[in-house]
């Protein structure tokens, strides 16, 4: 499925780029051609690791507790996913040119990736070690002709793997947890909940949900309920006998 949307063996670009926590704005960062070839390396990894799983590809459901990976995929034109989506969108960005001086305030970074036809794939890391080496300055080496040399300047950490590649038409999620932070799931189900019960209760009257609709933007696993439910296309065809039994 995902090797239908992207080709992952002639990567024809590269841009890297990161949202900050504080602004929620978006920049691209300069890169070598080193750093692009290992983002190259990253993209494909991930998808190798999608591969290698031994599960069908089945629909991102916000109600799920994901344990062991599985093959996910949402949808990216999906009410959950705009926040995903709008990096995909992004298009031109101003360049960050002083990153060390905003490493801190990263909320996650992404690479855009071109193939030889021209599409798009976006990889997304929630940004929880990217800067975890910058505060090791000078305490970290590398080894030059069996000698130790100290690194004096700043350094940053990138991850074997994306939590999430977005494509034209979907959402690959490797790591559910932190695509949904990133995503701001637990907001906008939250801020959509009662609109959730009100179809549910539009789609089945003979349910009573007053009760819950009144409480239930304070309860989140019960608001993610609510919204996987809501979104069932047969939700009209459930029958009062088979409910009650």
């Amino acid at each position: 499925m995902i090797d239908q949307e992207f080709n992952f063996q002639n990567i024809a670009s590269v841009n890297f780029g990161v949202s900050l926590r504080s602004s929620g704005d978006m920049y691209f960062i300069p890169t070598d051609g080193a750093t692009k070839e290992a983002l190259k390396g990253t993209l494909r990894t991930t998808r190798n690791i999608f591969n290698g799983l031994p599960t069908d590809w089945e629909l991102h459901d916000i109600s799920e507790d994901y344990g062991d990976r599985r093959r996910i995929y949402a949808p990216r034109n999906s009410e959950f996913m705009a926040e995903l989506s709008a990096v995909y969108d992004a298009g031109a960005l101003d360049d960050l040119t002083n990153i060390h001086d905003h490493a801190g305030d990263v909320d996650f970074y992404f690479a855009e990736f071109r193939d030889n036809q021209n599409r798009r794939a976006v990889g997304i890391r929630k940004a929880t070690k990217l800067k975890g080496t910058l505060s090791a300055r000078n305490r970290l080496m590398r080894l030059i002709d069996d000698t130790l040399v100290l690194i004096e300047e700043d350094v940053l950490h990138l991850d074997t793997e994306f939590d999430v590649i977005v494509t034209e038409a979907n959402a690959f999620v490797l790591n559910p947890r932190q695509t949904e932070q990133m995503a701001k799931i637990v907001e906008h189900v939250a801020a959509t909940a009662a609109a959730k019960i009100q179809a549910i209760h539009d789609a089945i009257p003979f349910l009573d949900l007053t009760r819950i609709a009144a409480k239930i933007s304070k309860h989140p696993r019960m608001a993610r309920h609510a919204a996987s439910v809501a979104s069932n296309p047969n939700l009209a065809n459930f029958q009062r006998p088979q409910i009650e039994v």
